[in-house]
């Protein structure tokens, strides 16, 4: 009840016009788009990774992952083979999403009663294609972990503990004073 609640009130949210253009965004950013050269990948304002966000926000934790690593050309061609593929499974999804959520404001746009079970519907294919669009991510990450060396892994996961450290220590100076 609460997650259909929230549902409703981030679709009229979106009526203010902000929110609607997300709807409409084409699917992230492929390889080449991050500035891939010769040292890894990455490029301003990546975030992500695998903890805080999780693998919410579409390739940019993977991405995360990659960056600074030294990665060998073949690595670079894998690469942009599965964020290629993983770009043109995703677009349909991008448009049926926006459909889906576009017909959610007209229900609750309607005169008269709101259609609770049509809603209802609706989010259901909404949670659907956003469970699809999780396995896809894992499997995207799979694949990379995979065409990753032992020595990148570990080098991967030294900078994830490392990112992990400073966004506690960012939790711990922010947390208020007792007494104060």
């Amino acid at each position: 009840m609460f997650k259909k609640t929230m549902l409703a009130m981030t679709v009229l949210a979106s009526l203010s016009g902000g929110a609607a253009l997300a709807q409409d965004m084409p699917p992230g950013p492929g390889i080449g788009d991050y500035g891939m050269g010769d040292h890894g990948m990455g490029g301003p304002g990546m975030h992500g990774g695998f903890e805080g966000h999780g693998m919410h926000g579409g390739m940019h934790g993977e991405m995360a992952l990659l960056a600074g690593l030294k990665l060998t050309p073949a690595q670079h061609k894998q690469l942009h083979e599965i964020f290629q593929d993983a770009r043109h499974a995703h677009k349909g999804d991008w448009k049926q999403l926006g459909d889906l959520h576009r017909q959610i404001e007209d229900v609750l746009l309607a005169p008269g009663a709101v259609d609770k079970a049509k809603l209802t519907t609706l989010t259901q294919q909404i949670e659907g294609l956003r469970q699809a669009e999780a396995a896809r991510r894992l499997d995207i990450a799979v694949k990379i972990h995979d065409i990753l060396t032992p020595d990148q892994l570990a080098q991967a996961r030294a900078r994830v503990e490392k990112i992990r450290a400073l966004r506690q220590e960012m939790r711990d100076v922010m947390k208020p004073v007792p007494g104060k």
